[in-house]
Formats: structure tokens, sequence, C-alpha cells
């Protein structure tokens, strides 16, 4: 395993020594581009603020480490594991966190994700259980596959008072995991919600428009005054759920009075 150095500063230099590299980051630019990375070792480790560009990262232990404000851009993330980090303020950008071959994602398994975001990323199978992740935003990703189940989107004011953020837009989270999620008035618009699993979530005034809104489980889930105009709903049964608020346009009509068993004639 590679083994981080404590970083020593001299004058405005701070060296970050990796064995067979040396990596010269300044006061103001923590930025590393263009390298290969294998076995990193980065346990507990304390490197905020860090830049990787164009860079590849494979079978490392990030667990238990401070990472907040990382940034990643166009950087191939493999099989890594983020369990327990911090990544707060994060930002990936083009990246890839999922690994084909052995159909892979990373570990974000209780993970501090507050106000990260990702952008145009693969994040398909990662494992988001457990993590913190109020106000994140996963935008145009592929995210097929992935664990949020119990996952924590809400900030708690006090006692009494909490309330969710999270922007989930125009991706694609087939086949992933919600259990649990509250995700009250957040926005999920434009995204594939195609076989997921909404068991016990709270959707309550979310933001659905323009989705594909068909999962595979949903026992419990709520989405009084949710907005679903412009989504296909034709995947399920309305009979099982409370749609009082609900927004639709006209010509989401049809369907779902078919499923309640009414015969529509056209008007004459």
């Amino acid at each position: 395993m590679h083994d981080i150095h404590p970083q020593t500063i001299d004058g405005d230099h701070i060296p970050v020594t990796i064995p067979g590299e040396n990596i010269l980051l300044t006061a103001d630019s923590k930025l590393i581009q263009n390298r290969k990375f294998v076995h990193l070792d980065w346990q507990h480790e304390y490197q905020q603020g860090l830049t990787f560009k164009n860079c590849t990262i494979s079978l490392s232990d990030f667990s238990n480490a401070n990472l907040d404000s990382l940034r990643l851009e166009n950087c191939s993330i493999y099989n890594c594991d983020f369990s327990n980090a911090s990544i707060q303020d994060g930002f990936f950008e083009r990246c890839i966190f999922y690994e084909k071959e052995n159909q892979k994602g990373c570990d974000f398994y209780r993970a501090d994700l507050r106000r990260t975001e990702f952008q145009r990323c693969d994040i398909s199978m990662g494992n988001f259980a457990r993590s913190e992740i109020f106000d994140i935003t996963i935008n145009d990703c592929q995210a097929q596959g992935c664990n949020f189940e119990n996952a924590d989107f809400v900030n708690v004011v006090s006692r009494t008072v909490l309330f969710s953020s999270a922007r989930l837009t125009n991706t694609n989270f087939k086949y992933s995991d919600f259990e649990g999620a509250y995700l009250e008035k957040c926005d999920l618009s434009g995204s594939k919600l195609i076989s997921v699993i909404l068991s016990r979530v709270n959707l309550e005034g979310a933001n659905l428009s323009n989705t594909d809104f068909a999962p595979s489980q949903y026992e419990g889930l709520s989405i009084f005054k949710a907005d679903l105009r412009d989504s296909d709903i034709s995947g399920i049964d309305i009979r099982t759920l409370d749609l009082s608020g609900v927004k639709i346009f006209e010509w989401q009509m049809p369907p779902l009075m078919e499923e309640l068993g009414f015969i529509i004639y056209p008007d004459k």
C-alpha cells in the first residue's frame, strides 16, 4: 500500500510525498493532474482542497479521511473506498466512479457529502447508504443500481423543524434503492425513476416533473402535493397512493382513469 506522509510546509510550497512520486502543491493551488494512482492508503488523512484533473485512481482507501472541498475533473475512480470520509462541498465533473468490467461502483457508506455536486458523472452501483447528503446535486449523471437506503437528505434545525434539500435532476436512477429517504420538496425533475425502490420514501411537494416514474416497490410512499406534470406515470397503481394535491396535465388523465377501471370514449 502507498503511504501518504504528513505535509511539510516549505515557503509557499507544500510537498506531498507518495512512494515513487513527488507532488508539489502551492498554498494557493493544490492541483494534481495527468497521474495514475493504485493502492493509495489515505485512511484518516487530512487533505482538504485538493484538485485532481485527468487522473485515474483505483483500488484505493480513503475511508475516514477529511477530503472537504475535493475537486475531481475528468477523472476515473475505480473500486475506491470513501466510507465514513468527509467530502463536504466537493465538486465532481465528467468523472467515472463505475468499473464496467466488474460492474462495481465506489463505496460512500456513511460518507459526509453535504453540498457536494456530481455533474455529468457515472456513479452507477455506488453505495451511498446512510451517507449525509443534504443539499447534494446529482445532475445529468448515470446512477443505475445505486444504494441510497436511509441516506440523510435532511438538515435538522431543531427538534420540531427539519427540511430536506437535493437536486437529483436529469439522471438515470434505474434500479436504484431510495428506501427510507426523506425527499420532501426536493428536485428530481427530468430523471429516470424506472424500477427504483421508493418504499417509505417521502416525496411530498417534490418536483417530479418530466420524469419516468415507474418504481418497482413503493409501499409507504408519500407523494402528497408532488409535481408530476409531463411525467410518465403509467407504471404505478394509483389506487395504492394518496394523490391529494398532486399536479398533472390534462393529457395525463386517461391512463390514470383506465387504472381505475373506467372505459374512456372520445368526445362527440
